[in-house]
């Protein structure tokens, strides 16, 4: 008799653990072996962008980088929370499509310019070292990864596309916090507030 019961209590205990455990085991299974969602929030909070790779992405009007490809990238970072940093080779001012615009920017400070004759990406992988901040560039960065070894995480190079006046990242980031304000010089946070100041870009984009 209690061997009839044990059997029925046994037949219902896996009959209770197949239903409930078993899916549950069969979803995280699934979970683990899809490939990971693109949309991902990463730590940090400052994206180094590396502008002359922007500027000169997609179609070239007369053989001149888009400017407004630049500002669509740094606008759309700026409202994900991010801390931006737009880093440029001197050179760009003579690639670039509007070099007015590229003049105002530098001169705001919304774009740094890297000294004539020195490697750009140089720059951008020390900003973002030091900020551990993301960079946002399609190059690979492949001669400076003995230097920078952390260039190899895809969550550190974020690579970009550019469709009209929309850009799309992958991984598509977002930062779990805003980065904390440092204590700054009296200037430096004039120039700060000067950067927050909002600007019609938009004039600038091609529609």
């Amino acid at each position: 008799m209690w061997e009839y019961l044990l059997a029925i209590l046994l037949a219902v205990t896996v009959t209770l653990a197949t239903n409930l455990l078993v899916p549950r085991l069969k979803r995280y299974v699934e979970k683990k072996s899809a490939p990971r969602h693109a949309r991902v929030r990463v730590p940090h909070s400052v994206a180094v962008v590396d502008a002359s790779n922007v500027v000169l992405h997609g179609p070239k009007p007369n053989n001149k980088g888009r400017i407004e490809n630049l500002l669509i990238v740094m606008d759309a970072l700026k409202k994900r929370g991010f801390e931006v940093y737009a880093v440029a080779d001197a050179s760009l001012r003579y690639k670039v499509d509007k070099p007015e615009v590229l003049e105002k920017l530098l001169n705001k400070g919304k774009v740094l310019q890297t000294p004539a004759g020195t490697p750009a990406d140089y720059f951008i992988l020390s900003i973002a070292e030091r900020e551990y901040g993301l960079i946002i560039s399609n190059d690979v960065f492949k001669e400076w990864r003995e230097q920078f070894p952390w260039v190899r995480d895809k969550y550190r190079v974020v690579k970009y596309l550019i469709a009209g006046n929309e850009v799309y990242f992958y991984p598509d980031v977002r930062p779990k916090r805003k980065k904390r304000r440092r204590e700054v010089s009296a200037r430096h946070e004039e120039l700060a507030e000067e950067r927050e100041e909002r600007e019609d870009w938009s004039k600038y984009y091609v529609m």
